[in-house]
C-alpha cells in the first residue's frame, strides 16, 4: 500500500474513532445528566445537546399521549408551531416511530411530504422509546451551515434519543407513584385531621404556607416535593395523641403539653422504614426545634435543624396563630406575621422568615 493510500486510511481511521468518542462522550454524559431531572427539564436538554452536537436552526420534541393516540409538542426551539399536534397517518414522523428507526429528509420541501411542516428545507427525525412503550420522537431541521444529515449525525440523535427515552419513562413511572404516594397520604391526614375538629384543614394550609416560602428560597424541584410530603406528614405522630388533649376546650397543662411535644418524634418513628425519605423523616422530627437551642425538644439549634424543618416551624406556627383553638380566638394575619417577625433569631431560623414575609407581600 502506497503512503497516499495508507494515509487516507488513517485519516478515516481516527474520523470514525472521532466520531464513535463524540458519540460514547455524548452517552456518557447523557446518562448521568438525565437521570435526576423531570420530564420538562430532560427534554429541553434533548434539544440543547441536539442543537449543541449537530448544529440545527429548529428542533422539537413531540411525547405521544396515549388517549388521543397522536403527539403534542412538548418543548421546541427556532421555527416550530408549538400547538399543533400529530395524529397517527402516514407521515415522516410516524414512518420513523413505526420502523422504531430515524428518517432522514435532505431535500424536504422536494419530498412527498412537502407543506407537512412549512418552512423546513431539511428535516430528522428520531423516535424515542422506552424500555416497555412509546414516548415520542425527536424532531431536527435546517442545519447551520445548510448541510446535509449524515449518518453520524443520525448516530448523535439516536443516543440522545435513546438515554432520554428511559429517564423519560423513569420519569413518568416516578410521578405516578409519587400521585398514588401523595394521595395515600392526605387520605391518612383527613383521617387524623377528623378526630379533632380544630385541626380540619392545618395540613394543607401548612403544606400551602411551605411551598410558598420553598419558592421564595428558589429550591429546586427535587427538594420541594420533599418539603410538600413533609408538610402534609408534619403531625402524623399526633395519632399516638389521646384526643382528649387534641380536643381539650381550654389551656393545656404542663403534662399535657409534654404529651403534645412527643408528635415530632412519634412522626418520625412511624415514618422511620422508609428509607428513601429520610430527609422528610428529619424535616418532621425537628420541626418544632428552636432556632436558638433554649426551648427545642432534641437539643438542636442553628444549621443542625435541617432546612426542611426550619421552613416547616413557620409555616406551622403562622397556621397556628391564624386558626381559631380551643382555648384561644385566632389572631389577625398582621398579629401573626408581627409574632414571627418578633421570634426571628430566637424561634426560628432569619433566613427562613425573611422569605416568609416576602412571601406574605407576594400573597397581598
Amino acid at each position: 500500500m502506497d503512503t497516499k493510500a495508507l494515509k487516507k486510511d488513517l485519516e478515516l481511521t481516527v474520523q470514525e474513532l472521532s466520531s464513535a468518542y463524540e458519540e460514547l462522550s455524548l452517552l456518557y454524559r447523557m446518562s448521568g445528566v438525565f437521570s435526576s431531572l423531570s420530564i420538562d427539564e430532560i427534554c429541553s436538554r434533548m434539544l440543547d445537546e441536539a442543537f449543541e452536537t449537530i448544529g440545527v436552526k429548529t428542533g422539537a420534541v413531540l411525547l405521544y399521549d396515549e388517549k388521543q393516540n397522536d403527539l403534542r409538542t412538548k418543548v421546541f426551539r427556532g421555527s416550530w408551531d408549538p400547538g399543533r399536534r400529530f395524529p397517527r397517518d402516514s407521515s415522516i414522523i410516524w414512518k420513523s416511530i413505526e420502523s422504531k428507526k430515524p428518517s432522514a429528509f435532505c431535500r424536504f420541501a422536494e419530498s412527498e411530504y412537502a407543506g407537512y411542516i412549512p418552512d423546513i428545507r431539511s428535516i430528522m427525525v428520531c423516535p424515542i422509546f422506552g424500555k416497555v412503550k412509546l414516548i415520542g420522537a425527536i424532531v431536527v431541521a435546517d442545519k447551520e451551515k445548510e448541510e446535509e444529515f449524515f449518518s453520524h449525525d443520525t448516530k448523535l440523535l439516536m443516543a440522545i434519543a435513546s438515554q432520554a427515552g428511559l429517564a423519560i419513562e423513569n420519569a413518568f413511572l416516578y410521578t405516578e407513584l409519587e400521585v398514588l404516594l401523595v394521595g395515600a397520604i392526605k387520605s391518612l391526614v383527613k383521617a387524623l385531621e377528623a378526630t379533632s375538629y380544630w385541626t380540619a384543614g392545618h395540613t394543607e394550609r401548612v403544606t400551602e404556607y411551605a411551598l410558598g416560602i420553598g419558592q421564595i428560597l428558589n429550591l429546586d424541584s427535587d427538594l420541594l416535593e420533599k418539603l410538600k410530603i413533609c408538610s402534609l406528614l408534619h403531625d402524623i405522630g399526633k395519632i399516638a395523641t389521646p384526643k382528649e388533649i387534641l380536643n381539650k376546650g381550654e389551656g393545656l397543662s404542663e403534662s399535657e403539653w409534654i404529651e403534645i411535644k412527643k408528635h415530632p418524634g412519634v412522626g418520625a418513628e412511624i415514618l422511620g422504614e422508609m428509607k428513601q425519605f429520610k430527609d422528610v423523616i428529619l424535616g418532621i422530627k425537628y420541626h418544632h426545634e428552636h432556632w436558638d437551642g433554649r426551648k427545642s425538644i432534641f437539643g438542636k439549634k442553628f444549621d443542625e435543624i435541617p432546612l426542611l424543618a426550619r421552613i416547616l416551624s413557620v409555616a406551622d406556627t403562622y397556621d397556628a396563630l391564624t386558626s381559631d383553638r380551643p382555648y384561644r380566638p385566632k389572631r389577625t394575619k398582621d398579629d401573626a406575621v408581627k409574632e414571627i417577625k418578633r421570634c426571628s433569631g430566637s424561634q426560628f431560623d432569619p433566613v427562613i422568615v425573611e422569605a416568609f414575609l416576602l412571601w406574605t407581600v407576594d400573597i397581598d
